[in-house]
């Protein structure tokens, strides 16, 4: 009778997959897909800067495989109920309101994004407004799911990379922190600039919507399917990638407040 009751209730809690048609009403209505496609093309052209191993042909990587892996991964790690939480969080208008700005952020001119945050950040009325878009960014780019693009990709490429064996636990480590730091500030500024025409009223109401479980859910599952979309790719660099050289040209060209990051999810 114990037995018939533990498979009863292990029967419901089980969750099935999110299906096939749900992760591509998704990617419809986020801006997730236009994201992975940018770092398509972006990660495309790296591929062609980097000197090619003359007997290693085989070392270009297919990039249609990174759209595949990304929607095989979410349908995996996203149950049927968890794919429709998220979904109803995309029928709320100040999220839609939020996605699209996200979208035309692309247009906006890098002048003007510099002026606005260095108006916003002088102007000391504003400092209600910052912090609340600060708490929605941390929400939206949690830094467990940000680890995991340097646990999956940065760390395995550099480790496997032309002068990786110099790499040691303490350099990795000052490494993981200076990527965290850099890339919450890069999502804050980001965020930031996404909300610009946001009101006091629209920030609070996207605020408790990054703040639900499901919003928690989807950033989860976003960060690592991007990684293991990405992951093959950054190992085929690793034997092409030239750790110290890229660390002395990164160096070399910083400009203030640049970041030396070598990837960025936005």
């Amino acid at each position: 009778m114990k037995k018939i009751l533990l498979a009863l209730t292990l029967l419901t809690h089980f969750s099935f997959a999110a299906t096939p048609e749900q992760v591509e009403q998704y990617l419809s209505v986020s801006n997730a897909e236009e994201q992975l496609l940018a770092m398509q093309s972006q990660y495309a052209a790296m591929q062609n800067r980097i000197p090619k191993d003359t007997n290693a042909s085989e070392n270009t990587y297919d990039m249609q495989m990174l759209s595949i892996r990304f929607k095989n991964y979410l349908q995996k790690k996203l149950s049927e109920d968890e794919m429709t939480e998220v979904l109803d969080n995309y029928k709320n208008v100040v999220l839609l309101q939020f996605v699209s700005a996200e979208s035309n952020m692309e247009n906006l001119e890098k002048n003007v994004s510099t002026t606005y945050l260095e108006k916003l950040k002088s102007d000391p009325e504003a400092g209600t407004r910052i912090e609340l878009v600060s708490k929605i960014s941390k929400a939206l780019y949690a830094k467990e799911a940000m680890l995991v693009m340097f646990d999956d990709l940065l760390s395995p490429l550099m480790k496997n990379s032309i002068g990786g064996e110099k790499i040691n636990d303490k350099m990795l480590k000052g490494m993981k922190e200076s990527y965290i730091k850099e890339m919450t500030k890069s999502a804050i500024d980001s965020t930031l600039l996404t909300c610009k025409d946001f009101t006091m009223e629209e920030l609070e109401e996207l605020l408790k919507i990054a703040q639900t479980p499901a919003i928690q859910h989807e950033v989860k599952a976003v960060f690592g399917a991007m990684a293991y979309s990405l992951k093959e790719f950054f190992m085929s660099l690793a034997n092409r990638y030239n750790v110290e050289k890229h660390q002395a040209t990164s160096t070399n060209n910083k400009k203030p407040n640049q970041s030396q990051t070598p990837i960025k999810t936005k």
